[in-house]
């Protein structure tokens, strides 16, 4: 069995709220999809112009709910209870596989398979699990055509906060940065940064890498693609969920602070002192087909059970 003429029905968002994180990572997943011959369909609100386009650019087709799917493969993504809960039990699918982050408490019953595309992630985290476990530096997700940093040079410092909208501390935060190195060239992704830095759209970051020295970056999905692509980073914690990502780059010895336990002012000081020793992080690369493969063996496993059955 391949992926050719097969569906995989990705369950996700890309919004303000939620972010790009998410989607992004699915995207990435379903062009490895593609690259067998298969067929990929998203379902749930994809607001962000920048994971839009990229959807476009990989043929992703949308539909409202997927009733009228006949999908092998349908991949929740969501960190909604009520929506993990709610897909595990919808029946018409080959394979039901949840991506999760942290194995926080229980996973709902009913899911093939539980992917963690993220180097801390481990199958030892799913013990009380009956799915297959896809977990760790095999099986991340980095989208193709990335960049690698060659320092040359180079004066500019990017910084990302993230696909959603940034909390009114990391805003003023970036603004007594700012005012705390006015030398310094600066390029954000986002409308948000101060009227003095270069803003670019999401979508470009990493075609800026050329020019950047070091990037400042939320400690979301977007660390995985800034390891591969072996520039010097500075993690911010941003959200609560990012905390196993942080962690896993603090005990790689990349520096880093947590956004949510200090003031607009502190963290401007200690960015800036930290602005001085970036780091690159452990090197990573894409294992999305890696995934697809275990996905159609499972698949096929799965079919030749219920085939003698």
């Amino acid at each position: 069995m391949t992926a050719a003429d097969r569906t995989l029905v990705l369950v996700t968002e890309a919004t303000g709220r939620s972010g790009a994180g998410h989607a992004m990572r699915l995207g990435t997943l379903a062009a490895a999809w593609k690259r067998r011959g298969g067929r990929a369909v998203v379902i749930g609100a994809i607001e962000l112009d920048f994971v839009q386009e990229r959807y476009r650019g990989l043929g992703i087709e949308a539909s409202d709910d997927g009733a009228d799917l006949a999908s092998d493969v349908v991949v929740v993504d969501s960190y909604d209870a009520a929506t993990r809960f709610a897909w595990s039990k919808r029946s018409g699918y080959g394979l039901r596989v949840l991506v999760d982050d942290t194995a926080d408490g229980d996973l709902p019953r009913g899911f093939d398979v539980v992917w963690n595309p993220n180097a801390y992630g481990s199958a030892s985290m799913y013990v009380n699990s009956p799915a297959v476990v896809l977990a760790g530096v095999d099986y991340l997700a980095i989208r193709e055509g990335l960049p690698r940093w060659a320092s040359a040079g180079q004066t500019e410092i990017l910084v990302t906060l993230g696909g959603g909208v940034p909390s009114q501390v990391l805003v003023e935060s970036m603004y007594r940065l700012d005012a705390l190195l006015d030398s310094e060239d600066f390029v954000a992704t986002g409308d948000w940064a101060p009227p003095r830095w270069r803003r670019i759209s999401a979508d470009r970051l990493w075609a800026e890498v050329p020019n950047a020295r070091q990037l400042l970056v939320a400690a979301g999905t977007t660390v995985w693609e800034a390891a591969a692509v072996g520039i010097p980073v500075i993690l911010l914690m941003t959200a609560d969920n990012q905390r196993l990502v942080y962690r896993w780059g603090r005990d790689a010895a990349i520096p880093g602070i947590n956004t949510l336990l200090v003031d607009a002012e502190f963290l401007a000081h200690q960015l800036r002192s930290l602005l001085a020793v970036p780091s690159p992080l452990p090197a990573v690369a894409d294992g999305t087909d890696r995934v697809v493969g275990r996905l159609i063996e499972l698949l096929t496993s799965k079919g030749a059970v219920h085939a003698t059955s």
